[in-house]
Order: structure tokens, then C-alpha cells, then sequence
């Protein structure tokens, strides 16, 4: 387990705050979407770039969202138990992935 999960949790949540605010797209004039236009090249960067934006995004959110669970777990007593068996979840897991909420053997038999 970290030496303190609440500091390393924390931690991990503003870096990852940071991580999405600097993904937020370009301000753009109101009404205004870019798009492919008739020749090739018009406008792809810029769409390919919003789609990446928007996936990493998207993938920040959902592991914001485990940071916070556990936090709340924290909060709760629950911290460092798996959510599924309700065994313990390994120091050395917790030590590499603050945010765990299953321990081994239960997070291999879902990414099976």
C-alpha cells in the first residue's frame, strides 16, 4: 500500500485535472465547426486533432473517475479491498496502482 494512499491519490487526481483542461479544444467562433471541406487537406489536421482531443479525453475521464472511487473507498474504510471478493488487494498492487479497486486475481478473470 502507499505510504499514503490519500496524498498519492490526490496527487494523481490534479495531475490528471491537468491533463484534461490542457486537452480542452481551441476556442472557436460560435456556431463554427471545422469540417473536411472539397479539397483534400482542408481542415483534416485540425478534425483529426479534436478526435484524438476527445479520446484522450474521454480515457482521462473514465481514470479520474477510478482515482476519485478510490478516494471515496478511502473515505469509507474500504480502501485496499477488492470490490468483487472483498479479499485484500496486494501493497505492491496498490503501490503501482493507488487506484485499484480489485485485487489480481479478480482483475484477470475480467479482462479475460
Amino acid at each position: 500500500m502507499p505510504r499514503d494512499p490519500a496524498a498519492a491519490l490526490s496527487q494523481r487526481r490534479r495531475e490528471l485535472e491537468e491533463e484534461l483542461a490542457a486537452l480542452a479544444p481551441p476556442r472557436q467562433e460560435r456556431g463554427v465547426q471545422p469540417q473536411f471541406g472539397k479539397r483534400a487537406g482542408d481542415h483534416i489536421a485540425e478534425s483529426a486533432d479534436l478526435m484524438v482531443r476527445a479520446h484522450a479525453a474521454t480515457a482521462l475521464r473514465q481514470l479520474l473517475g477510478e482515482v476519485e472511487a478510490a478516494l471515496e473507498r478511502l473515505r469509507r474504510g474500504e480502501y485496499g479491498r477488492c470490490e468483487v471478493c472483498g479479499g485484500e488487494i496486494s501493497p505492491a498492487r496498490l503501490e503501482a496502482v493507488p487506484w485499484a479497486a480489485r485485487c489480481i486475481g479478480c482483475a484477470e478473470v475480467r479482462h479475460r
